[in-house]
């Protein structure tokens, strides 16, 4: 048995004496840092040392030397354990003073999301003697490459680098697969060096001596490439193919990489990097920064066509509602295309040069359209950020001008409001599209006008006498009640119309839209025109019609949804359309996820349509593999709606979800409750007593590793906690229990979650279960338990410890069959597939391998209880040959035991394989 050992921890402060506290003890911890580890030590101290000096906790010493980081006050050293040292203090000799013109002024966001990439930057530039080695890691597009450059250019402003400087990029990825090409072009060759080498030739390292040298895509470099730097970065010296002598070179080196350095790159590689810059992909950095940016791109279009450019506000929006997946790169081409799609329209429509050209929401291309549509209701900060008038871009102006349109043309707001929603019925949106394109439009109309009256003055009594006798008529005839704003609007509106008319397919296409307002306005319009004393035409008619069906009063929407996400290019539409037609009801959304597109983007797509709903009490999902059960958590963080999560989905629990949804009074948990009873005939609910606070086990198939980890931490917990907390296996793929703890419990009563896998509950902790075995997972689920802050994980155990430490997990837990044989076999096939594949699975990939596998050789040999993995099909399309290679290493095992290992216990395999 296990026993469970606690270090003693000194206490920092008495309770009375937190308030406060923190700042004090971050002055203590940098005072400490800079005794221990000043500026320009090579070495640097661990958060247990600082700790160790200070007398404090060490998760909390290594919080606060991160935060000093973040203020560049520490430097942060790479490597296993991390290391420290003190960044130069402001006002030192090695500080020049600051830049006039400063390049990183130029960034969008340097003063805002970017602001601790750029105080690093800055920081690893100025360093004597000349500078220090970065990394720059972060998603595609997301700017590393010109951060790169806003660094050579610091460092030539600040003095750090003569005028002059080369600055040097190279792309690991063009030379990745050829490690002797590749050291030629780095460091150049010697006559003789290979065959057609008959003069020597310098190479990349030896242009950028004196300079700064960059090295995109850094994680292409093969491990023998990246051993070829070591030399350079550690003594200044390299060798050129096929010389025996050392050449210096004095080069400031900066790498970019989109993957994660710590499984990318060799530890003595990273290690190598004292500065590590991690920069924000575009969808989480601030509304105001995506502005800027989209603004940055209209005005270098403008000054590419040589014309100004008048922008919609929805325009705008649409662009900022929409996540792209390529980063900035993918927002400047999606505002690239709009614009020549807006200056053919402009050229095609033979307007005069003076005139500007007009981009408007149809030229955006359809995927960012439909964003905008679906996340419009949620998009206020954005709407009050960009107001209702247009933007005008000029060529060669520093930054965005914004005007009214009548301070350039005249103001004929019908005029602009005519040829937009001509734009719109050409478009070939379909039907729905079409209604909800227009009615954001007419709303922005509106706000327009009320925005122009503000400024205008208000319109004649006896005009909003007129509107207002005819709004409330028409109120009368639809039940309605329009509120003020509306008879302002729409008395506006008809003192600014002209004898613009739409043709007879486009007055029918807008009749349809509202049938029941154009039928009302239609039979009061005599008695409007007899007062007014014009004639309105079909189209005007339409326009009025349309106008007051976009802003009748909405009931906002109540009661739950239910959405249906399933693989395949039209799974989970045709469920959500059996369901629909046979209820007769609009209440379940699908989201069909083709086998190409990622879980980011379906997360995205689906958020999308739940903000589209307006508010709501909550959603039932229903998904058709195990791993998309994650996808409730991730879309609760995305809309801040409570999510319910039911895997294997079918026809019948669509159904049934989408009947229990709408009968009053229902809720999230009774609507599971229902679909459980489709599936398995009764209820099946998590058995917790009253005020026990709850730990959550989990593992891929809920047999096995989950429960026998269950019933490990039961008995492991210390003596004073075992009363007060109850231990769960949960399933996460079949007959899952999870849905209900995420409806009737989690929320409250879930402490931590403990397992081989994450289910991302939002605010709870996870233990992984190789730190429970080889780790301090035991100390810091107690830690969590007793309401203390859990110390940070401790470094990895090695290969062979995590080998071992799993094998003694099975001698210890596994009853049926002989573990210690069991255990051997699973790293036998651990062995097998490794060479097969010329690969090495990390510590804690072994750990669960071989765990997983043990229990698995248990269940086959003791009852033969084999379950399907969800994720077949889908590993099947996308990594067959992971799985024909698992299935190859299995088979000896299977042989020896006396059985064969199904499909779906390989699938599982796979999934640790490829799942951290």
């Amino acid at each position: 048995m296990t026993t469970l050992k606690f270090h003693p921890i000194l206490e920092e402060s008495c309770p009375q004496s937190r308030r406060g506290w923190p700042r004090v003890r971050k002055d203590r911890v940098l005072e400490a840092l800079r005794q221990l580890a000043p500026a320009g030590s090579s070495s640097g101290v661990t958060a247990m040392e600082v700790a160790e000096h200070v007398g404090i906790r060490r998760n909390n010493a290594s919080a606060d030397l991160n935060e000093l980081v973040n203020e560049g006050l520490a430097l942060k050293l790479k490597g296993k354990p991390v290391r420290f040292i003190a960044a130069a203090e402001p006002g030192s000799p090695a500080v020049p003073a600051p830049v006039a013109n400063d390049p990183f002024d130029e960034l969008v966001g340097y003063g805002g999301s970017l602001g601790a990439a750029v105080e690093q930057a800055k920081a690893a530039m100025l360093y004597p003697p000349r500078g220090l080695p970065t990394l720059i890691s972060g998603p595609t597009g997301s700017g590393k490459s010109r951060l790169a450059e806003a660094m050579y250019r610091y460092a030539v402003a600040a003095g750090r680098l003569p005028p002059g400087a080369p600055f040097c990029v190279f792309n690991c990825a063009d030379y990745a697969a050829n490690p002797q090409l590749l050291q030629a072009q780095l460091f150049g060759y010697v006559k003789g060096a290979f065959t057609g080498a008959e003069r020597d030739t310098p190479g990349l390292v030896a242009q950028a001596d004196g300079g700064l040298l960059f090295l995109d895509e850094i994680h292409r470099l093969p491990p023998d490439g990246q051993e070829m730097l070591f030399l350079l970065m550690d003594r200044g010296v390299y060798r050129a193919l096929g010389d025996t002598a050392t050449r210096q070179a004095s080069v400031m080196l900066v790498g970019a990489t989109s993957e994660d350095p710590s499984s990318s790159l060799l530890n003595t590689f990273v290690r190598r990097f004292p500065v590590v810059i991690h920069l924000p992909g575009l969808d989480v950095r601030p509304v105001e920064e995506r502005l800027a940016l989209i603004e940055v791109f209209l005005r270098e279009e403008a000054s590419r066509i040589g014309k100004a450019i008048v922008v919609s506000p929805l325009v705008l929006l649409a662009l900022l509602a929409y996540r792209t997946t390529g980063n900035v790169g993918e927002l400047r081409s999606a505002i690239l295309m709009a614009c020549a799609k807006a200056f053919f329209a402009h050229a095609a429509a033979g307007l005069g040069d003076g005139a500007p050209i007009s981009l408007d929401l149809t030229h955006l291309s359809p995927q960012i359209q439909l964003a905008y549509l679906q996340a419009h209701e949620s998009s206020g900060d954005a709407e009050r950020l960009v107001g209702v008038e247009d933007r005008v871009y000029r060529p060669s102006t520093l930054r965005s001008q914004v005007r009214y349109v009548d301070d350039y043309v005249p103001a004929d707001l019908y005029a602009q409001l005519h040829r937009r929603v001509t734009g719109y019925l050409r478009a070939g949106l379909q039907e729905s599209e079409l209604r909800r394109v227009i009615r954001t439009d007419l709303d922005y109309y509106l706000r327009r006008l009320l925005h122009r009256a503000d400024r205008a003055g208000v319109v004649s009594n006896r005009l909003l006498e007129i509107v207002t006798g005819f709004v409330r008529e028409v109120g009368d005839e639809l039940n309605e009640n329009f509120g003020s704003e509306v008879v302002t609007g729409l008395a506006l509106h008809l003192a600014a119309r002209s004898d613009h008319d739409l043709d007879v397919d486009q007055a029918l296409a807008l009749v349809a839209q509202c049938p029941a307002e154009y039928a009302a306005v239609n039979r009061l319009a005599p008695r409007l025109e007899a007062e007014l004393g014009v004639r309105l035409l079909p189209g005007e008619k339409s326009f009025l019609a349309l106008f007051l069906a976009a802003h009748r009063p909405r009931n906002a929407p109540s009661g739950l949804q239910v959405m249906v996400i399933a693989h395949g290019d039209s799974t989970a539409s045709s469920m959500a359309a059996v369901a629909n037609e046979l209820l007769g009801t609009d209440i379940v959304t699908a989201v069909d996820m083709p086998l190409e597109q990622s879980v980011q983007a379906t997360v995205e797509l689906a958020a999308a349509r739940v903000r589209a709903f307006g508010p709501v009490r909550g959603v039932v999902l229903l998904v058709d593999m195990g791993s998309l059960t994650g996808l409730g958590p991730a879309l609760e963080r995305e809309t801040s709606v409570p999510f319910a999560v039911v895997p294997l989905v079918t026809t019948p629990a669509v159904i049934e979800a989408a009947r229990v949804a709408q009968e009053p009074g229902s809720d999230l948990a009774t609507v599971v409750r229902a679909v459980r009873r489709v599936y398995t005939g009764q209820e099946e609910e998590p058995v917790v007593a009253a005020g026990k606070r709850l730990v959550i086990t989990t593992c891929l198939t809920g047999q096995g590793t989950a429960r026998k980890l269950a019933a490990f931490l039961t008995e492991a917990l210390p003596p004073d906690l075992r009363e007060s907390v109850a231990v769960q296996a949960v399933d996460l793929d079949n007959g899952s229990v999870l849905p209900g703890l995420l409806v009737e419990g989690w929320r409250k009563g879930v402490v931590a979650v403990v397992g081989t896998i994450d289910p991302r509950l939002p605010g709870v902790p996870f233990i992984g279960l190789e730190r429970v075995l080889f780790g301090d997972g035991l100390q810091a689920l107690a830690d969590l338990l007793r309401g203390e802050e859990a110390p940070a994980a401790a470094p990895s155990a090695t290969r062979e410890e995590a080998m071992e430490l799993s094998m003694r997990f099975l001698v210890d837990n596994i009853a049926s069959v002989d573990g210690r044989r069991a255990g051997e076999a699973a790293a036998g096939a651990l062995r097998r597939f490794e060479e097969s594949l010329g690969m090495r699975l990390n510590a804690n990939r072994v750990a669960r391998w071989i765990i997983h596998l043990g229990f698995a050789i248990e269940r086959l040999a003791s009852d033969g209880t084999t379950y399907p993995c969800p994720e077949e099909e889908y590993l099947r399309a996308r990594h067959g040959s992971l799985l024909s290679a698992i299935a190859d290493a299995l088979e000896p095992v299977g042989r020896s035991w006396g059985f064969s290992f199904p499909s779906g216990e390989v699938a599982y395999m796979a999934l640790i394989v490829l799942t951290e």
